[in-house]
């Protein structure tokens, strides 16, 4: 077997899947211990393979933050690919899950959390990991949870790795759109994140069902249940947030990592101190075992069964998993890059790769990199053009920097919201919105803008009684709304009579926990209606 890689003395394998195997290794110039991941020579030769395992060094390059596993440094030797990262003593989220843990929703509020700070971390470079799951995520010995295996992550706008309406990830965590080889975001991510806080609440993921294909067909047509249905402890305002984040349009989902975290930061302080009522619940029989639910073979830790070993699945590091378990994806859904033939040699088996001997072998830590950038800067000739520019530069910066301080002028914020009114979600220009309305009251846009946020309130009102008639018996008013909404994209005639009859036969009632009454939105949603209907006459 491997001894050595780079500065590291090989103690044993920890895990080992389709995109290569992990040791436990020992940095004999330092003593840091660390796990190393390799991708053998055999699978070095292969582009895809090569690619995908330097698409994913690259990544975790971008990353440092104390709930990622962080990178030490990266290298090569006699053709073996190979990277050093932190060694996490603990456990994943998975094997507590095994462990038969109860997981009580403040624990599961502190791990949505932490979960949120380093999801916006990875999010803020460009990166969706695509594939967040319990077995991903590390529960330190000091309770710090660590999210790992960055293999399918996917820079925003990237698309050679991946080949058009290829699916890759764990279906029991997957967005719809996502499993559909739709274009992901960060909010697949968030989709992923509400799957998992379902999952440690009730020991179950949202859509379970017997199959692969069956987990599949329920994600995209069924709506989640709620999660009280199964723990009836959990506190409304939390299965709300897991409910908005289960939404099948990802723009019904909360937009951001950051969005979440504090909305469950909120609630932490909010019920910490606070006893929850007991509120009715649903007695039903439990839904069908996840494949998840399964064993696939005899290992001092239950592993769960794949469909087909996933080219870019590794264990997560424990430093715990015995030498002869294999790593198995838990119900993935995977690309066929190539045949399941191809894996990482097993030592266990007697497969062996060669010692390092080569003049050309080479391993870098971070530190080096940054040393050398630092060095190849430094050693750069001064002269006066160099310095006026500079000089220019930094004048340039100040003046940058006072700019941005002032506040924004009504048509740059306006031109802001358009834009990404045109291009992207409404939501995301919210804080945008909220600010022009507020400085800007005498604008003459000022009418179009306060349309844009009654678009958000109005989608964010039917969202929001969508999640509750799941629990509870709406009022008249409010289901009314909530059907005529329903009609807004595939019947526009039907649902402007709908809205109609809404406001002839009901008052206007209000309720503190929604941002704008039924009447209010009906009356919004029929003024757009009305305008696109004589924008289509005018067209024609």
């Amino acid at each position: 077997m491997i001894k050595n890689l780079g500065p590291y003395r090989i103690i044993r394998m920890l895990g080992r899947g389709g995109m290569g195997t992990v040791y436990e290794g020992v940095n004999d110039q330092t003593g840091q211990r660390a796990a190393v991941k390799a991708l053998p020579a055999n699978l070095a030769d292969d582009g895809n393979f090569r690619d995908r395992f330097m698409g994913e060094i690259k990544t975790l390059k971008q990353l440092k933050h104390p709930n990622i596993v962080e990178l030490f440094g990266d290298g090569e030797q006699d053709g073996v690919l190979f990277y050093a990262m932190e060694l996490v003593e603990g456990q994943t989220l998975q094997e507590e899950l095994q462990a038969k843990h109860q997981f009580q929703w403040p624990e599961v509020l502190r791990i949505g959390i932490e979960v949120c700070q380093a999801l916006k971390h990875a999010h803020d470079h460009g990166i969706i990991h695509r594939d967040l799951k319990p077995a991903n995520l590390l529960r330190t010995k000091t309770g710090e949870i660590k999210l790992t295996d960055f293999g399918i992550a996917k820079l925003f706008g990237a698309t050679h790795l991946t080949a058009d309406g290829s699916v890759v990830g764990t279906a029991d965590y997957m967005a719809p759109e996502q499993a559909e080889g739709k274009p992901v975001s960060n909010r697949t991510d968030l989709f992923s994140l509400g799957a998992l806080m379902f999952t440690l609440l009730t020991r179950r993921p949202p859509f379970s069902g017997g199959s692969i294909p069956e987990v599949l067909h329920r994600l995209r047509y069924d709506d989640a249940p709620l999660v009280r249905r199964y723990a009836p402890s959990v506190p409304i305002e939390l299965e709300e947030i897991i409910d908005q984040l289960l939404k099948k349009d990802a723009s019904e989902r909360i937009p951001t990592a950051l969005v979440l975290a504090n909305q469950l930061k909120a609630m932490e302080h909010g019920l910490s101190a606070k006893t929850v009522a007991e509120h009715p619940t649903i007695t039903t029989s439990p839904p069908p075992a996840s494949p998840n639910d399964q064993k696939t073979r005899e290992s001092p830790y239950q592993r769960t069964p794949a469909t087909e070993l996933s080219p870019t699945a590794i264990e997560p590091i424990t430093g715990r998993v015995p030498p002869d378990a294999y790593s198995w994806n838990d119900a993935t859904v995977v690309t066929s890059d190539a045949p399941p033939s191809q894996v990482a040699p097993n030592p266990s088996s007697g497969e062996t790769v060669a010692d390092v001997t080569s003049n050309q072998n080479r391993f870098t830590t971070f530190d080096e990199q940054r040393r050398q950038q630092e060095r190849s800067e430094t050693s750069k000739p001064t002269d006066p053009i160099r310095v006026g520019g500079l000089i220019v530069g930094l004048v340039a910066l100040l003046g940058f920097v006072a700019w941005g301080l002032s506040p924004p002028t009504a048509d740059a914020l306006y031109e802001q919201i358009a834009t990404i009114a045109r291009e992207g979600d409404l939501q995301d220009a919210k804080p945008k919105i909220e600010r022009f309305l507020a400085s800007h009251a005498n604008d003459a846009r000022y009418t179009e803008v306060e349309d844009w946020l009654l678009d958000i309130q109005s989608r964010y009102l039917f969202s929001r009684l969508r999640t509750r008639a799941k629990r509870e018996t709406l009022s008249e008013v409010q289901q009314a709304y909530v059907e005529a909404m329903k009609l807004v994209e595939s019947n526009p005639e039907l649902a402007r009579e709908e809205l109609e009859s809404l406001l002839s036969n009901y008052a206007d009632a209000s309720n503190e926990a929604d941002p704008i009454t039924c009447q209010q939105a009906a009356r919004h949603q029929l003024k757009r209606l009305n305008a696109d209907s004589s924008s289509s006459a005018s067209d024609s």
